[in-house]
């Protein structure tokens, strides 16, 4: 920076400065529990209650950084926020109680978007650089797997601070110390599923969705970095066997020109559309042994919605057996429907302002699709990223991060 002039030069490191937090706290989201997984295997056993102080502390950094650094939202948001607020309070006084454990899970999106809202923007080679440490965590574990699972042994860090892992394992004679679904069963030595800083493969395959919209609305007026930037996240997808987030890249990128010019009140519909769409395949589907998987995970949410009257659909209760894998059931149990789809619309970013809303209308697809096979994108160590790149959308979309621009160029 010493070639820059004294005002750009402090104008930058002011940035900097005043962003600093909010992405160091976003990079301790990400390699939390890879680090913790680490301490659990090569110094002390780590537990659920550490897993939980840990989170519940980085909460409330996110939550005091929000209020030191006023956010900025629209009058739409504050509706929603207002709204979802108010579908939650009704489905439990109707019930006479509520789960915290999903209203903790509901908030951190939405808490990451508000605090992204804060920041100048995503700096590209910080995104540059969450890509590299996680491109190189997954080469080493497809490269040297034996001794990745020595060093990380992710499944004895499930074990510790997951029950349900740890019963699984009981009646698990051969134990890897890969997370549990990081082989696909019976498909061979080949169909290895990496996980690399995640820990587990669903969320690295999303990682990968959430770093594609980002580089796609960063590089619009790119091609080659586009597609090389693609590329990448398609290679991450591909070495978890994520099929789920492979669909949904695929969508993206060929519907990129669509997304970045749909009305507003279109996009509101994206939901909708993916989730009927999942509804057709699930029904034209049933009993088609060539999609039995498929079908089956699809038969979670459908078959529910499908029995569920007009009280659970209102207020939630519905059957939370294979909550875990429909994040449709899961938050519609403490807000009702209604209570889902605003939380979508937050986590996407839903505004009335004037910009081309690529972003939002790109992550109303992945959000719906994923929910279809369970909440684990409201995880932190994904979550957190989602929140960020939809919070700081504004900034990125009014000041493209580029050195220069074609003399020609149109926004997409």
């Amino acid at each position: 920076m010493s070639g820059m002039p004294a005002a750009d030069r402090k104008g930058t490191l002011a940035r900097w400065d005043g962003d600093f937090l909010p992405l160091a706290l976003l990079v301790f989201c990400t390699v939390m529990n890879f680090g913790l997984a680490i301490v659990n295997n090569l110094v002390t056993n780590i537990q659920e209650i550490h897993v939980v102080a840990v989170q519940l502390f980085v909460t409330l950094c996110a939550a005091a950084l929000v209020v030191l650094r006023r956010p900025r939202l629209t009058a739409d948001q504050v509706i929603l926020f207002v709204m979802l607020v108010s579908c939650i309070v009704i489905s439990t006084i109707y019930h006479g109680y509520t789960d915290v454990k999903i209203l903790y899970d509901m908030s951190v999106i939405p808490l990451f978007v508000v605090l992204g809202s804060t920041i100048r923007r995503i700096p590209r080679w910080y995104m540059h650089m969450l890509f590299v440490i996680v491109l190189t965590t997954v080469t080493f574990e497809t490269v040297m797997p034996d001794v990745y699972a020595k060093i990380v042994n992710p499944l004895s860090y499930y074990a510790n601070t997951r029950s349900w892992v740890a019963a699984k394992i009981d009646d698990q004679a051969d134990v890897s110390g890969f997370y549990l679904g990081a082989q696909r069963v019976g498909e061979g030595d080949a169909t290895h599923r990496a996980s690399g800083l995640f820990l587990e493969p669903l969320s690295l395959g999303y990682f990968a969705c959430i770093a594609a919209i980002f580089y796609l609305n960063e590089y619009r007026f790119q091609v080659g970095r586009k597609i090389l930037a693609v590329a990448g996240c398609s290679l991450l997808i591909i070495l978890s066997d994520v099929r789920a987030a492979l669909g949904v890249l695929f969508v993206i990128v060929v519907g990129a020109q669509v997304l970045a010019r749909l009305p507003r009140l279109a996009g509101l519909a994206l939901p909708f559309l993916v989730i009927a769409g999942g509804a057709v395949l699930h029904f034209s589907s049933v009993g088609d042994r060539h999609i039995a998987d498929l079908a089956g995970r699809l038969s979670w949410t459908f078959e529910e919605l499908r029995e569920a009257d007009l009280t659970t659909l209102l207020f939630g209760g519905f059957d939370q057996t294979h909550a875990n894998d429909s994040a449709i059931l899961y938050f519609a149990e403490v807000s009702g429907i209604l209570g889902y789809v605003l939380l979508l619309y937050i986590s996407a970013g839903v505004s009335s302002l004037k910009e081309r809303p690529f972003i939002t209308n790109a992550v109303l697809i992945y959000l719906a699709s994923t929910s279809l096979f369970g909440h684990a994108y409201a995880s932190i160590k994904t979550g957190a990223l989602l929140g960020f790149v939809v919070g700081s959308q504004k900034h990125n979309q009014d000041t493209p991060n580029i050195k220069c621009l074609p003399r020609k160029a149109v926004d997409w």
